[in-house]
């Protein structure tokens, strides 16, 4: 049976959004295991960048995943991903940079990856991104709260605040 291990830094949205990357690749017939005690097939780091902290963080979590099994497919997904794309595909070892959309092909790419082993870069302008990514969370298995996603991004562009450039533009979940 193949393995994940899930690295989650920042926010809610990020811890979230994991869960559901976690309903994709256990659909796949993925298990999932402990990110610093056992060996993963493919590692999923959730990376943060509201901070240089999160950034350096992020960068960390990402080479220890690269320690722990340079054979793994190492995919780095989130808000660092998604604004320096760039940066995360110099690290040596990184093999999927996906942002904060279009996640629901994440497993297409992992095995492409598998397949013939060349680094992707699938982030896109986030600025042209409409859509609400619809990604389903139907169960909780750790948690005492569920979380539901009903909003993303922000239209309001602050000098100090990176999460437009990181998120989008407002979209919501339809209300259905």
């Amino acid at each position: 049976m193949p393995s994940v291990a899930f690295y989650t830094l920042g926010c809610k949205v990020n811890f979230y959004d994991t869960e559901a990357i976690w309903q994709l690749f256990k659909n796949e017939g993925y298990e999932q295991v402990d990110f610093e005690t056992t060996t993963a097939d493919v590692y999923l780091i959730n990376t943060c960048t509201v901070t240089n902290t999160g950034d350096k963080k992020s960068r960390q979590i990402i080479r220890r995943a690269i320690r722990r099994n340079p054979d793994a497919v190492i995919a780095v997904t989130g808000c660092y991903a998604q604004t320096s794309p760039a940066e995360i595909l110099a690290i040596e070892g990184v093999d999927l940079v996906i942002g904060t959309q279009g996640r629901d092909k994440l497993l297409d790419h992992v095995r492409e990856i598998q397949a013939d082993r060349r680094p992707v870069n699938a982030v896109r302008n986030i600025m042209k991104t409409r859509e609400f990514e619809e990604l389903d969370v139907p169960d909780f298995a750790d948690r005492t709260r569920a979380f539901l996603k009903i909003q993303e991004g922000c239209n309001n562009f602050c000098t100090f605040c990176i999460i437009p450039w990181s998120r989008g533009l407002s979209r919501s979940r339809d209300p259905e």
